[in-house]
């Protein structure tokens, strides 16, 4: 057995995707709303004999290493080293792409870069005045070792002297991992004629920001002093590694009690998120800024059903932070928002007064309260002008509503606190769908083709007799007229010759022994839903029966039609073998109707 084998054999698929998508079973499969698009009816599959998946919304579709890399965003070496891992299995014979040795380089060079940062802040001389700045801003010892928070030397060059001078890494690998800043060819002089490096953080708290499986991917780093005309926070660039829209702080840690809780709590920055877990909202993450990211949002589902967001007052006018709510919504997130009133962000709360800080995530309110009540303290409503800016916000925001009875009661909710009647709302509603015209989109996904009905009954008749371990029937004399596709009679050849050599037929060593052409087909036909009725004998046997009986049908009538054609030509017309053959095709197809 081959590592990848192993692994498989290892790894159960209904038991891994179960772990981050609620499977229901379907007979003898699984189902879900697909985790790589919006879909509200589920059209996610998952085989547990054949062990694969397939979306018959989107058409994405594969085994345990697809799924992986399709989730995590990953090559194929980095999911086999994951699941390797996870298994228990040491791999060997495995060589990486470039590529993927070049992530993993990366990956290397923050580790080491994160814990010289977070020596030099907890045991080195120079770090000490960063370390009294941060405990005085109340995190405590035992977060900084947590959440591995750092402290940059105020030089040039001190994280060079360390990664490139004492662990040999070249100069161009830490510009790549986005440390380092190249010197501009403008900046080049007779007396240095080379282009030189400087570290791109300095003198500042560094808070490692790590993907969900605890790779560090980049850094942020925070100015100790709050006046600096510098900004006060300079994060890392994009990298191979490190991609902004995807990462979540500190998901890595948080990840377990946001399963448990079923619910995540949304920040805006590190501290917010530190300053809380340490006050025991530990299922809290950080984004950069109000705006949730559709990568973000679909990493967060995986974890939780709800999410409280904890934003800034005036979160509810930035158009960001809406296409944020307006995202989270569609991936079907029940959604609420915090209001803080007293202090102006989750970090003050969670300092001064802790008990009020939860007391007001347990009071969070419905997003569509939040932005109603945001827009009359910003606007009023008292005039007909304010009344107009407060419609104009919310109108957007009705209009997208999908659930008819939540849209009609903030409709007449928007209409009362207006003082308006609700058929002007409507109309307001309307009027904002015209003028809104649909940008053409390429689709991304591939077009599904509509199947003929012979192909689809045929399909379904294998996959009956396959699922159902029937496949014996397949060799009978009178079923193999049934199948006309080319791929179904080769698929039905090689169970001839399969069974020929083995007495009992296991899906797993006939899938090795299909040439590659067929094995797509062969899975396929584990991925037809039966539902529950596949478990019933009595159904399965009736449902064979009147599969074959219409399989039949479809042949006799294309026969006839076949037949008809050749008699409107004029030397056929008085042809009465031909008609004789037409009329007993014709009994025979009403008797097989009856039958049905």
């Amino acid at each position: 057995m081959d590592e990848i084998e192993e692994i498989r054999s290892k790894i159960d698929l209904v038991q891994y995707i179960s772990e981050t998508v609620p499977l229901k079973k379907a007979g003898r499969n699984f189902k879900a709303c697909c985790p790589f698009h919006v879909e509200k009816t589920p059209s996610f599959m998952v085989n547990p004999e054949r062990q694969i998946w397939k979306c018959f919304g989107c058409q994405k579709s594969g085994d345990i290493f697809s799924f992986v890399m399709e989730t995590e965003r990953l090559e194929f070496g980095e999911a086999l080293r994951l699941l390797a891992k996870k298994a228990g299995v040491t791999l060997q014979g495995y060589q990486p792409t470039q590529n993927e040795s070049e992530k993993e380089k990366l990956y290397q060079i923050n580790h080491l870069a994160a814990e010289f940062f977070h020596y030099l802040l907890l045991n080195h001389q120079v770090g000490k005045r960063a370390l009294n700045y941060i405990l005085q801003r109340g995190i405590s010892r035992e977060s900084l070792v947590t959440f591995k928070i750092g402290y940059s030397p105020p030089m040039w060059d001190g994280l060079q002297k360390y990664l490139h001078g004492k662990k040999g890494y070249a100069l161009e690998d830490l510009e790549k991992a986005g440390l380092i800043i190249k010197t501009s060819t403008s900046q080049l002089t007779t007396h240095n004629p080379q282009p030189h490096y400087y570290d791109r953080f300095r003198d500042r708290l560094m808070f490692p920001l790590l993907d969900h499986r605890g790779n560090v991917c980049g850094f942020s780093g925070r100015v100790l002093d709050p006046t600096a005309k510098e900004a006060k926070y300079v994060n890392n660039p994009e990298t191979l590694i490190y991609h902004k829209s995807e990462l979540l702080y500190p998901l890595q840690i948080t990840k377990e009690e946001i399963k448990k809780e079923n619910s995540v709590v949304v920040v805006e920055g590190e501290i917010d998120a530190i300053s809380s877990f340490q006050v025991g909202i530990k299922n809290i993450v950080a984004i950069k800024g109000s705006a949730l990211t559709e990568l973000q949002a679909r990493l967060l589902r995986r974890f939780a059903d709800n999410l409280v967001l904890s934003l800034d007052a005036d979160a509810a006018g930035d158009m960001a932070a809406r296409r944020g709510i307006e995202i989270a919504d569609g991936l079907g997130f029940n959604i609420k928002v915090v209001v803080l009133e007293k202090y102006k962000d989750p970090d003050e709360a969670a300092q001064k007064e802790p008990e009020y800080f939860k007391e007001q995530i347990k009071k969070a309110t419905n997003v569509y309260d939040f932005f109603l009540d945001s827009a009359f303290k910003r606007f009023r409503g008292q005039t007909p002008e304010e009344k107009k800016r407060i419609g104009q916000e919310m109108i957007p925001v009705l209009s997208k509503i999908e659930d008819e009875i939540v849209k009609d009661y903030y409709i007449g909710k928007l209409a009362q606190r207006l003082e308006v009647n609700e058929e002007s709302i409507i109309l307001q509603i309307e009027k904002s769908k015209q003028k809104i015209t649909p940008t053409p989109v390429k689709s991304t996904q591939p077009d599904v083709q509509v199947k003929p009905r012979r192909e689809m009954i045929e399909e379904y008749y294998l996959s009956l007799l396959f699922q159902t371990k029937k496949v014996e029937r397949l060799l009978l004399a009178e079923e193999k007229p049934l199948f006309s596709l080319t791929i179904h009679l080769q698929l039905i050849k090689a169970l001839e010759d399969y069974l020929g050599k083995n007495k009992k037929f296991s899906s797993q060593f006939f899938f090795k022994d299909l040439p590659a052409e067929q094995r797509e087909v062969f899975d396929k036909l584990y991925l037809v839903d039966f539902g529950n009725k596949i478990e019933d004998g009595d159904w399965v046997e009736k449902e064979i029966r009147k599969t074959k009986n219409q399989l039949e049908q479809v042949m006799v009538r294309e026969e006839l039609q076949k037949l008809g054609r050749e008699l409107r030509q004029e030397e056929k017309k008085e042809d009465l073998r031909l008609q004789k053959r037409i009329r007993s095709l014709t009994q025979k197809l009403d008797s097989l109707s009856k039958d049905t």
